[in-house]
């Protein structure tokens, strides 16, 4: 993207940290995904669909928490890398010192009606008299973790900041381990239910928040509390950053919030169940792509804040260039394969997460290009036009898939009609020009060097995908491997023969020629 080593005596801003970073985020997503498909599978086949129906209800329900506070701690990271890129320890101590007395209110006040929810939370949602209790505990465990998370979150910059997301993901990937282990004990040695889903994760998550506020500190020592380095100019300058990409947050909260209390109110708790399983794909590949795409926030906020405009530019085509790469090879044999996958996954009663499945990642194709709008809109602090935008896609969403829910009848499917038709339309209708606008490109040049480059080698993949699947019919694990890895040979050909870009094309010499250094010098020893 065509950074280099010397633009800022803090800020690292090269290629190789980038996929340093990127490939230990996906090394931590795999066990993570590894996980997940190993509990859904277990679980879904040994309790009913209205018990499982907890787990993502529950989930949904305790991520609108965050919102409250996310105006008080969306600007953090962005606040305190612009001052540490400029050298001014002092500033990011007075950011800390303002927030941290803000934000423990703010955690009482969130933990206070959390529990009072927990106790009340048959008189909200529907739940099953027999399960009322693990409710209640589950959801005050949720409680406490999110109300930890947001008291201590200033101290947490450090790692994003320094873009040691390295070391982040070993311990991550550590705490997964232990997570896994702790499901495993409680699953096999106590029962098979979904309220040690939620024991295994909140008792994970507190001790990687301990960790990392550890690790952090360490890394940039002027994140510490001071009471003399208050200055309430910052707490207005943050709340105000925070209040528009507040609406960003909304509206990714709402589509993992509200989906399941419609489905829950209007249809069945069967629907939920489906409608979880169905977006797990999509939600996977959005979580995959974040953690790829991560590193490149403080990089690009570093870039914008020593004016290095033409490089942001270079960075928002190559990245959605990049993400369409990266999300249409999972993704298009996902949607054509989805019945086969949720058939031998977990069974033909649960065949309609397959149609939801296929719907969800169909907005993929159109919408991916465009994954580099909110690390350009962050680094120049222009968010409020993308979370308007992104809040006012996911209420029309919400609204359809309501319609569908109530008038049509489709359930699960209707979410997941919804939740394509809106997002494509708005994708190339405001967030294309937004995204173009922002980083100052024209129109010609996103196709040119997004779109065409990112788009071509999947759609030359799909028929292939799609003449297998027509012709073979894969009915096993192993005929659906061979059939993906026949269409993903072909994707990779098509890449690699007429989609790179010269930059391209030099990074994967680079990457070559380090390997067979490396290759060499271990024969060689």
């Amino acid at each position: 993207m065509g950074f280099s080593h010397d633009m800022s005596p803090r800020v690292e801003i090269s290629k190789r940290l980038l996929a340093i970073n990127s490939a230990s985020g996906a090394l931590a997503r795999i066990i993570n995904v590894s996980v997940l498909v190993w509990l859904n599978q277990y679980l879904l086949r040994r309790i009913s669909a209205e018990e499982f129906a907890l787990y993502p209800l529950l989930t949904g329900v305790i991520l609108l928490m965050p919102l409250l506070t996310n105006v008080l701690t969306a600007g953090l990271g962005r606040y305190v890398m612009e001052a540490y890129a400029k050298g001014n320890d002092r500033g990011v101590t007075q950011i800390v010192s303002t927030m941290f007395p803000i934000l423990t209110l703010a955690s009482l006040l969130l933990l206070a009606g959390g529990g009072l929810f927990a106790w009340q939370i048959d008189k909200v949602l529907t739940i099953p008299p027999d399960r009322l209790w693990d409710a209640r505990v589950m959801m005050t465990l949720l409680v406490v973790s999110v109300s930890l998370r947001v008291m201590f979150s200033p101290f947490g910059v450090g790692i994003y900041v320094r873009q040691k997301y390295i070391l982040f993901n070993m311990m991550n990937v550590s705490n997964q381990l232990f997570r896994a282990l702790l499901l495993f004990l409680l699953l096999y040695g106590v029962s098979a239910r979904v309220l040690w889903v939620v024991v295994a994760n909140v008792v994970a998550e507190i001790t990687l928040l301990a960790g990392t506020r550890i690790v952090s500190m360490r890394m940039v020592p002027a994140l510490r509390f001071d009471v003399r380095a208050i200055q309430w100019h910052y707490a207005r300058e943050l709340i105000s950053f925070g209040g528009w990409t507040l609406l960003g947050s909304m509206a990714h909260h709402l589509r993992e919030t509200a989906f399941p209390l419609i489905l829950n109110k209007l249809a069945t708790n069967t629907d939920v169940s489906l409608t979880y399983i169905g977006f797990m794909a999509k939600r996977q590949i959005d979580m995959w792509v974040g953690t790829m795409m991560t590193p490149l926030y403080p990089m690009v906020t570093g870039m914008h804040a020593i004016g290095a405009y033409a490089r942001v530019r270079s960075a928002y085509t190559r990245g959605g260039r990049l993400a369409l790469w990266m999300i249409l090879l999972p993704a298009l044999p996902a949607i054509i394969y989805s019945q086969t996958i949720i058939r031998l996954y977990i069974g033909n009663q649960y065949a309609e997460a397959g149609v939801v499945m296929a719907f969800t990642l169909a907005s993929f194709v159109i919408t991916a290009g465009g994954h580099m709008l909110w690390p350009v809109a962050n680094a120049a602090g222009r968010v409020r036009l993308a979370g308007a935008t992104a809040l006012g896609t996911q209420v029309a969403t919400v609204a359809l898939a309501i319609y569908m829910v109530t008038e049509l009848k489709w359930g699960a499917t209707g979410v997941g009609v919804a939740s394509f038709l809106i997002p494509s339309i708005v994708g190339v209708a405001v967030n294309w020009p937004l995204g173009q606008r922002l980083a100052k490109i024209t129109f010609g040049d996103y196709v040119r060097l997004t779109l065409l480059p990112g788009l071509t080698p999947g759609c030359v993949a799909s028929v292939v995908w799609v003449l297998l699947s027509v012709l073979f019919r894969p009915g096993s694990w192993v005929g659906l491997g061979v059939c993906t890895l026949a269409g993903a040979v072909c994707y990779g050909a098509v890449l690699l023969g007429f989609c790179l870009e010269p930059q391209d094309k030099q990074d994967l010499m680079k990457v070559k020629d380090h390997v067979y250094r490396r290759v060499s010098g271990a024969k060689a020893a």
